[in-house]
């Protein structure tokens, strides 16, 4: 083929439109963090069934005590009544999303804590038995038919850490595809 001649032409305004019909896309990413929220609140409230880390670890179990005294949800960790759930929010500005709670126990969670109990006097309120006898267990104030004052000594409450807010690796590539499929859309719509 002595002779043969090949002519490549390239259009430069096709790649230009594509990529200024991009750069438009990302001056404006509201619709992509609105989809991210929407994915970020499904993932999180899953992982409140699921009870468990971003990681996939199970978060840490209730103390004995307080499943016992805990009368919703007994056999559930960080859910009560649901609030922490149903605190989720994810606030699209011109910086970015910001997703979580606005609750302080919702970090407590999180990272766990200590917390330190001053020492206090206190009334301890009960209800008598038919038989006369003191009942074992408090009740309110209105419910009473004896009272008795106690010293509660300082002491500490540990909380340990039930990590609930984040990502995991599946769900930073659902992320990032997202991404990518805004972009693509973006791009082929012009």
């Amino acid at each position: 083929m002595a002779g043969a001649r090949i002519d490549i032409e390239l259009n430069n305004q096709s790649a230009s439109r594509s990529l200024t019909t991009a750069l438009e896309a990302l001056e404006n990413p509201r619709p992509m963090l609105a989809n991210i929220r929407e994915y970020l609140t499904r993932t999180h409230r899953k992982r409140f069934s699921d009870q468990r880390a971003p990681d996939g670890t199970p978060w840490a179990p209730l103390s004995p005590r307080y499943r016992e005294r805990k009368k919703q949800n007994s056999d559930k960790t960080l859910v009560l009544r649901g609030y922490l759930m149903n605190t989720l929010r994810g606030v699209i500005d011109d910086e970015g999303l910001a997703f979580g709670t606005d609750r302080p126990y919702g970090a407590v969670h999180q990272f766990g804590a200590e917390i330190q109990h001053q020492a206090r006097d206190t009334t301890l309120y009960f209800k008598r038995n038919r038989d006369g006898s003191v009942g074992s267990r408090f009740v309110k104030p209105g419910k009473s038919d004896f009272a008795q004052n106690a010293n509660i000594g300082a002491h500490k409450t540990k909380i340990p850490a039930r990590p609930w807010l984040g990502t995991s690796d599946e769900d930073n590539n659902d992320l990032l595809a997202m991404a990518r499929d805004y972009l693509a859309r973006a791009v082929s719509s012009r």
